[in-house]
């Protein structure tokens, strides 16, 4: 009697445990998506931010200053200019910042206070996740404007052209921004 009730048991971890099954329609759609991200071709337009909701930052945004329906850790950005772009071996991108500062070091003038980078990067990596049906992109690159704040950037990708970046900064709190994917339109490819 103790065997089939550890039997029971062992099936049911075992069917409990395994990994999703996709469709077809999935998996073609998850294979396109790493053709894409292979293409270097694609850019990212975010609709939300994510900052680091630190006591300081959650004391502003209760102030009411981020905006009717924003949170401390929640902010929409879809009427904010933003965007992520991979264009061969240069990516480039601008978005908006919320959070704190961590260490000194001024803005270059008031055109330049978000997180904004157009250079070829380092350590850039795409590792694609069969089980999630996700790509991860990963690289390392300095700010436009100043020349003390360095980034790490992580992206991940999904086949429903869903997006998620999360920029790590040597001089501010971390932050996520949601968004969505799209080929680059040709007429907007650069020559290399």
């Amino acid at each position: 009697m103790k065997q089939v009730f550890y039997i029971i048991v062992l099936v049911c971890l075992v069917s409990c445990g395994g990994s999703k099954t996709y469709t077809e329609q999935e998996t073609q759609a998850y294979e396109r998506l790493k053709e894409l991200v292979q293409s270097k071709k694609l850019e990212i337009h975010s609709n939300f931010a994510r900052p680091m909701a630190t006591s300081a930052f959650t004391q502003v945004a209760n102030s009411g200053v981020l905006g009717v329906g924003n949170t401390a850790s929640n902010i929409d950005i879809t009427s904010n200019s933003n965007e992520l772009k991979i264009q061969g071996d240069s990516v480039s991108g601008f978005f908006p910042f919320f959070g704190e500062q961590q260490f000194g070091g001024g803005y270059p003038g008031s055109n330049h206070q978000g997180i904004e980078f157009n250079d070829i990067p380092e350590d850039y990596t795409v590792t694609d996740n069969d089980a999630k049906h996700s790509v991860q992109i990963r690289f390392k690159i300095n700010d436009e404007f100043r020349n003390n704040e360095h980034y790490t950037v992580f992206i991940t990708l999904f086949p429903n052209n869903r997006s998620t970046i999360q920029i790590n900064s040597t001089n501010r709190t971390p932050i996520e921004f949601t968004g969505t994917l799209q080929p680059i339109a040709m007429e907007d490819v650069k020559p290399q």
